[in-house]
């Protein structure tokens, strides 16, 4: 198993079938030794921590307080470690660098961002190969313009043998799959 796991989702409520599933995937995630990492706020970040602590787990929220209008004044309260971030980017930045892997969530154009600043990475060979899951099929669509997409990083290419960009991903359906590929 992995020792850091990066969640990115969103910063609103799910429904509570989704939300309890979120808070479960932290609790797995802990009780195999992995540390959460979110962006620290409220809703999935939330959620995700919230789980990760119920099972006695390491938990980091990267931070960034610089809105007009902040929806934030503090990391939530399952946050063990803060890390705050003097840009947006620089908070993505943080998470990419610190997580193992990435597990995905569905989210607004924040999520978005995250996501597509990770294939990134790794399509430029910014990062070393790292997992990225997707918990369900919310983000499918977005996945299915980069089908012709070829992968830069050579690395990728002969360690991964992975050819195209939708193919850094790896969709599951349920909490338990995601955590059986995280291993």
């Amino acid at each position: 198993m992995l020792k850091k796991v990066c969640i990115f989702g969103s910063y609103k409520d799910l429904s509570k079938k989704e939300k309890a599933e979120v808070v479960r995937l932290g609790k797995l995630l802990a009780e195999n030794g992995v540390t959460v990492i979110s962006g620290g706020f409220g809703g999935t970040m939330e959620d995700i921590s919230r789980g990760a602590k119920s099972a006695g787990g390491s938990t980091i929220g990267v931070t960034w307080y610089k809105w007009e209008k902040p929806l934030y004044s503090k990391a939530n309260d399952f946050v063990d470690e803060e890390i705050v971030a003097d840009t947006l980017f620089e908070r993505i930045e943080i998470m990419i660098k610190k997580a193992d892997a990435f597990v995905v969530l569905p989210g607004g154009t924040g999520t978005l961002l995250e996501l597509s600043a990770v294939l990134e990475y790794l399509n430029k060979s910014l990062i070393d190969p790292k997992p990225i899951i997707m918990l369900g099929d919310f983000w499918k669509p977005v996945l299915t313009c980069l089908k012709n997409e070829p992968v830069l990083s050579e690395k990728i290419r002969d360690k991964c043998k992975i050819t195209c960009c939708d193919e850094l991903v790896t969709f599951v359906k349920d909490v338990d799959e995601c955590v059986n590929k995280l291993k």
